[in-house]
Formats: C-alpha cells, structure tokens, sequence
C-alpha cells in the first residue's frame, strides 16, 4: 500500500513538474490568469519596459533582453512608477528590493515576466509594506540575465 501510494505521488510529481517545465518563465499553467485577477499597478511606465524582449540563451542558461528604442531613450531618465515590493533585505526600511506591476502571490518568485519588475535601490530606504508604492528615480537598463533582471531605479539620496 505505501509502495503504490508513493508511486501515486511520484506520478504526481512528475506531472506537475511536466506542467511548470511548459509554462512561461516557470509559472504553473493558470498562475498567471489568476494573477491578473489581483491588483496591479497600471503606471503607464510598465507599458513601455514590457515591450522589452525577453529570450533565454539555453547554453548559458540566462535570460537576454533585447531592449526598443523606446526603451533605451529611458536609460538615465527620472521616471516615477508604482508597483509592490518583494524585499532583498529584512529590515523595516528596505534599502534594495524589487518592484513588481503584479501584487507577488508567491515569496519565492517574483511575480510576472522579467520585463515586469524593477530592481530598486533607495538610499533614505522604503517603509516595506504589501501595498502599493510609488517610487521616483533614475532609470537604468541593466543586462542581469543570470538574476533575470534589466531594468534598476537609483531612488533617493
């Protein structure tokens, strides 16, 4: 009985594992459209870093992004843009985090697309809340493949 039971399970297991492998960016099939269903910040800016390309070098094993015109006239520009927070530190006034157009649904991973998040460093620090924030800085688009990350906003100080 436990013999079939954990074969139950490794047949499930595989085939969940089948299902994220298929997904975009290793979402689970439906996270996304549930996702949506969440508030999410509609700062006119995330239009314009979603049209981004983002692509995988398979041999390397990192994403590449491949930057529109649009997109690089923005690199040094002060821009304000809202989202959510997901911390890189643990303190009350987050010196480094990410933003995020999507409210995060999962600590682990940041929600949406990597053209959909923002690394942000914040010299004064930023109150770390699960609400939405608005942030202003200077933009800079940076090739973090490896980390899965193109675009930092320099905020405060």
């Amino acid at each position: 009985m436990i013999k079939g039971a954990l074969l139950g399970l490794s047949v499930a297991l595989t085939g969940a594992s089948s299902a994220l492998a298929q997904s975009s960016y290793g979402q689970a099939p439906g996270e996304r459209a549930a996702q949506l269903k969440l508030p999410t910040s509609q700062a006119p800016i995330w239009t314009t870093l979603r049209k981004t390309r983002i692509g995988e070098n398979a041999k390397l094993g990192v994403f590449t992004a491949s930057f529109p015109d649009e997109v690089k006239a923005l690199n040094g520009a002060q821009i304000t843009v809202s989202g959510f927070m997901l911390p890189m530190d643990t303190t009350q006034r987050s010196k480094h985090f990410l933003l995020s157009r999507y409210t995060p649904v999962c600590f682990f991973c940041p929600p949406g697309e990597p053209n959909e998040v923002v690394e942000v460093i914040s010299k004064p620090g930023v109150k770390l809340t699960g609400a939405m924030v608005t942030l202003s800085g200077r933009l800079s688009l940076i090739n973090d493949g490896e980390k899965g990350l193109f675009f930092r906003l320099d905020h405060g100080g």
